[in-house]
């Protein structure tokens, strides 16, 4: 029973279908940058303010959704004009309706259009992008879009503010953790991949999605170092001859130690490298 009661509340902590009130902290907004906020607990969205509206990066869920249109409301009263979605899972795009209901225009990458998992709860793409980069403008701001191919999820966007030389990057970096559990669609060769390639970007501040929402160009060094480490180490015990189903408890990172989850979820993030190894991934 104690088994099966941490299993719904890590699926319900992960999903958002759910609030625990161990984890709960209210809702805040941050203003990061003269035009730019971000709203949430644990989980953030933002908004960018331009002269002819508003543009929302995640809706996240619904009462996210509810809660960033409220902290709009107090700083401007021109419209949401558009929402971008930064990739297919529903736990981040959920609460587009509450937009959507105020006339926004809602944007993803085509690939996340392709991919969203069917969700009554989700309102799809208005409008989709493709290729590897777009610029998007409003109001006489600039907002890019980076595009690496599949690697947490599907159609994953990163987005750069020329103005502030900074990117609000989701899901790929969380600071302060662990991989989560055992990444369930993702592609972790490509992600420390494309990590790699959006080192490239021009960017001095970090926004990030989980857990510390502001940081800068460290976390993302931390997260694909994490990745290297990980990688490394279930080669090491793979070439030491380890017996295959050993090495989930065996390899160990203690440079890491003090991350969240690290002793919970790391026996996890091993497990998916294995089985990118024995499955050809």
């Amino acid at each position: 029973m104690r088994k099966l009661t941490r299993i719904v509340l890590a699926y319900f902590v992960f999903t958002g279908l759910g609030s625990v009130d161990a984890f709960a902290q209210p809702i805040e907004t941050i203003r990061v940058q003269q035009d730019l906020y971000l709203v949430g607990d644990r989980t953030y969205s933002c908004f960018y303010l331009t002269e002819e509206g508003v543009i929302v990066i995640d809706p996240l869920d619904s009462v996210h959704a509810a809660a960033a249109m409220d902290a709009i409301k107090k700083v401007t009263d021109k419209p949401v004009q558009y929402v971008f979605y930064s990739h297919n899972h529903w736990d981040h795009i959920s609460g587009g309706q509450v937009f959507k209901e105020q006339g926004a225009t809602v944007i993803s990458h085509v690939e996340a259009a392709h991919h969203i998992t069917p969700n009554p709860a989700v309102v799809l793409p208005d409008s989709t992008w493709q290729g590897e980069k777009a610029t998007f403008t409003l109001g006489g701001k600039t907002l890019e879009l980076y595009f690496y191919g599949r690697n947490h999820g599907d159609g994953m966007t990163v987005f750069r503010f020329p103005e502030y030389n900074a990117i609000f990057i989701v899901d790929l970096v969380v600071p302060d953790r662990v991989l989560y559990a055992y990444l369930p669609d993702a592609s972790p060769k490509d992600w420390v991949e494309d990590l790699k390639k959006i080192q490239a970007l021009a960017f001095d501040a970090v926004y990030m999605a989980h857990v510390r929402a502001v940081g800068d160009r460290r976390d993302v060094t931390r997260m694909q170092q994490y990745f290297d480490d990980l990688y490394a180490a279930v080669e090491k015990e793979l070439n030491n001859g380890t017996p295959f189903f050993d090495i989930p408890t065996t390899v160990t990172l203690p440079q890491y130690k003090n991350l969240r989850n690290y002793e919970e979820w790391l026996p996890m993030n091993v497990w998916r490298i294995l089985m990118e190894k024995t499955i050809g991934q």
